[in-house]
């Protein structure tokens, strides 16, 4: 990123390709990871308080056991559906056109029904 602070386009039919993909926080169903693919368009690791990465994400069906989630995300479904569940049985579902807000420390279940595809933004805070 520039010096200079500007606007990002953040588009829907942004081309996708292979990216060094985020470390998933806990067990997958099957034991093996989804094929992500991804296009960042944001990312900083210096300039602020704390790491942020946005962008865009999608990968194929999968469900993975969520422990203590290790950042702030929100998340925009582009296409595709999600379930997040929580510890106590809890299920949202949601659709294209939904926005969600995962806390940092959350813990239960990420389950995509299909192929999906997020806008998101993470935030860490540095310790």
């Amino acid at each position: 990123m520039s010096g200079t602070a500007g606007v990002i386009r953040l588009d829907a039919t942004l081309d996708l390709s292979p990216w060094k993909p985020m470390a998933l926080v806990g067990e997958t169903d099957a034991g093996v990871a989804p094929q992500e693919r991804f296009h960042r368009v944001l990312e900083t690791t210096t300039s602020t308080r704390c790491d942020l990465r946005a962008g865009v994400w999608e990968a194929e069906a999968y469900c993975e056991r969520v422990v203590d989630y290790p950042y702030d995300e929100i998340v925009f479904v582009v296409a595709g559906s999600i379930s997040i569940i929580d510890e106590n049985g809890n299920d949202e579902l949601f659709r294209p056109g939904e926005c969600f807000f995962l806390q940092k420390g959350f813990s239960g279940y990420w389950k995509q029904h299909e192929t999906l595809r997020i806008f998101h933004m993470t935030a860490a805070p540095r310790e």
